[in-house]
C-alpha cells in the first residue's frame, strides 16, 4: 500500500468518523468514577459493617459458626475454665473413697471431654445468642461513643471490650461445673479489649469521616456517571460501555486487595496456632465487602447490556424497533411498570437511610434514562407500529426457513402421515389467499406527519426538532 493511499485512506476515515464532543471530560469522569468506586466499596463496607447493629451481629454470628473459630475459641474458654477454678480438688469433693486420689487424673480426662463439649456448646443456639449478644452489646458502645451518646464511657477514659464471660460459665454448665465458675471465675476474665481509652478519640475522627465518606463517595459515583453520559451526545453507547469496565475493574481490585490484605495481617499479626482461626474470622468478617463488589460487577453488567441496547449494533436497532411499539403508543402503561418495579427498589433499601438514599438516586437516574431513550426511539422510529413485531416474526420465519433449506440433503424427510391430496389442498388454499394491500404513498406520508404533530404537540418533540423532522420528510417526499 502507497502512502497516498494511506493518506487518503486516512482522511476518509477522519471524514465519516463520528464528532465526540467532550471526550477527553468524558474518559476523565469515566476514570474518577472507577477510582471513587473502589473507595465507595471499601468505605460502605466499614460503615455498615461499623454502625449497623443488625450486620455487626450477623457477621459476628457467621465468624462463630466457622469450625477453626470455634476450636479456638473453645480452646481459649476451657483454658479461662481451668485456670481459675480448681478442676481437681472440685473432683476430689465429688469422687468417693479411695478414688479421690485419681482425681488429677480425672481432671486430665475431662479437659479432654471439656475441648470437644465446648465445641459442640458452640453450635447451640443458646451459646450463639450469647456470643451475638456480647458482640451487639460491645458494638452499641463503640458506636454511642463515636456519636457521643455514652453516659458512661468518654475519651477521657474507659474502653471498648466484648466480654465473653457469660459464654465460659455456659460452656462450664456442660460439663456440670457451672456453679464452681459462677463463683471462681472473676467478672475481669473473658474481657477482650476492642478499643482503649488512648485510642478511643482517633477511633471516633476515623469512623465519623467513613461515616460520611461512604455517602458521598456513592452519590459521587452516581453523579459521574449521569454527567458522563449526558456530556457523550452521539456515542453515549460507548460511554456507558467503558463506565462498565470501570466499575467491573473497581470492584476487582477490591477483591484483589480483600484477599492479599487478609493474607498479610493474617500471616502478620496471628499466632501460628491460631492462624487458620484468623483466616476464617477475617473471611466472614470481609463477606460484607466480597457481597458489594460483586454487587457492584453485576450493575456493570446490567449497564453492558444498556450499552448492546442503545449501540448502533444490528440486533439492537430490531430490539429498539419492537420497544418502540409499546414505548410509542402506551408510555403510561410502560412506566407505569417501570415505576413499580422502581418502588420495590426503593423498598428493598428502606431499612437504612444511606442505602435509601443511593437506591433513590439510582432511580432517579435509570427514570431520566428511561424518557430520554422513549424520545429516542420516537425520532429513530416515528411510524413504529404492531406491523414492526409482525415485521420481526416474519424475519425470524425467513430465519428459520433459510436454515431449513440448508439442511445436509441426504436426511431423510419426515413424513407425518399427510397425504398426497391433503398437501394439494393446503397449495390451493395458500394460492387462493388474497395479498394484503400495499399502504397508498399520500396516505403513510400524512399518517407520518400526524404522528409528528401528535408527538409535538405532547412535547416529546421540541419545536426545532419537529421543524426539523418535518422539512426531512418533505425532502423524502420530493
Amino acid at each position: 500500500m502507497t502512502e497516498e493511499t494511506k493518506t487518503e485512506r486516512k482522511a476518509v476515515s477522519e471524514a465519516v468518523a463520528p464528532e465526540r464532543p467532550n471526550r477527553g471530560w468524558v474518559r476523565l469522569m469515566v476514570v474518577l468514577a472507577g477510582l471513587i468506586t473502589v473507595l465507595a466499596i471499601m468505605s460502605t463496607w466499614v460503615d455498615r459493617q461499623l454502625f449497623d447493629t443488625d450486620e455487626w451481629g450477623n457477621t459476628s454470628l457467621k465468624v462463630l459458626q466457622e469450625p477453626e473459630v470455634q476450636k479456638a475459641l473453645a480452646t481459649y474458654a476451657v483454658d479461662e475454665l481451668y485456670a481459675n477454678v480448681d478442676v481437681e480438688a472440685e473432683l476430689k469433693k465429688i469422687l468417693p473413697g479411695d478414688t479421690k486420689d485419681l482425681s488429677g487424673v480425672a481432671a486430665g480426662a475431662l479437659r479432654s471431654v471439656a475441648d470437644q463439649g465446648a465445641q459442640q456448646a458452640l453450635g447451640n443456639q443458646q451459646i450463639q445468642d450469647l456470643w451475638r449478644q456480647a458482640n451487639e452489646t460491645a458494638q452499641k458502645t463503640l458506636v454511642d461513643i463515636i456519636e457521643n451518646r455514652s453516659d458512661v464511657v468518654d475519651t477521657g477514659g474507659g474502653e471498648v471490650t466484648l466480654e465473653l464471660r457469660p459464654l465460659i460459665i455456659e460452656i462450664a454448665n456442660q460439663i456440670g461445673l457451672a456453679q464452681q465458675a459462677q463463683d471462681n471465675v472473676p467478672e475481669s476474665v473473658g474481657n477482650i479489649e476492642i478499643v482503649n481509652s488512648d485510642e478511643l478519640s482517633t477511633v471516633q475522627t476515623v469512623a465519623s469521616a467513613i461515616h460520611g465518606t461512604a455517602l458521598i463517595t456513592a452519590f459521587l459515583v452516581l453523579l459521574l456517571i449521569g454527567l458522563a453520559v449526558y456530556l457523550s451526545p452521539g456515542y453515549r453507547w460507548l460511554t456507558v460501555l467503558w463506565l462498565a469496565v470501570a466499575l467491573m475493574l473497581a470492584a476487582l481490585i477490591v477483591l484483589i486487595l480483600r484477599s492479599s490484605i487478609g493474607s498479610v495481617v493474617v500471616s502478620g499479626l496471628a499466632d501460628p496456632d491460631i492462624e487458620p482461626a484468623a483466616r476464617a474470622g477475617y473471611d466472614a468478617a470481609t463477606d460484607l465487602m466480597k457481597s458489594i463488589a460483586w454487587t457492584v460487577i453485576w450493575g456493570a453488567v446490567g449497564m453492558i447490556a444498556i450499552a448492546w441496547l442503545i449501540s448502533p449494533n444490528g440486533a439492537a436497532d430490531s430490539t429498539r424497533k419492537l420497544l418502540a411499539v409499546p414505548f410509542g403508543r402506551y408510555p403510561g402503561a410502560v412506566f407505569s411498570l417501570l415505576g413499580v418495579v422502581g418502588l420495590i427498589y426503593l423498598i428493598a433499601g428502606a431499612g437504612d437511610q444511606r442505602t435509601f438514599l443511593v437506591h433513590l438516586m439510582i432511580v432517579v437516574l435509570l427514570g431520566i434514562g428511561a424518557w430520554f431513550f422513549r424520545r429516542q426511539l420516537m425520532l429513530e422510529y416515528p411510524d413504529a407500529d404492531f406491523a414492526q413485531i409482525s415485521d420481526f416474526g416474519d424475519r425470524v420465519r425467513a430465519g428459520a426457513g433459510k436454515a431449513w433449506a440448508s439442511r445436509p440433503k441426504n436426511l431423510p424427510k419426515p413424513s407425518f402421515g399427510r397425504s398426497a391430496k391433503s398437501k394439494g389442498a393446503d397449495q390451493e388454499t395458500t394460492a387462493v389467499l388474497p395479498k394484503v394491500a400495499e399502504q397508498d404513498p399520500e396516505d403513510a406520508r400524512l399518517d407520518r406527519l400526524e404522528r409528528l404533530a401528535s408527538m409535538h404537540k405532547s412535547g416529546v418533540l421540541t419545536d426545532q426538532e419537529y421543524a426539523e423532522e418535518k422539512a426531512r420528510l418533505r425532502r423524502q417526499d420530493g
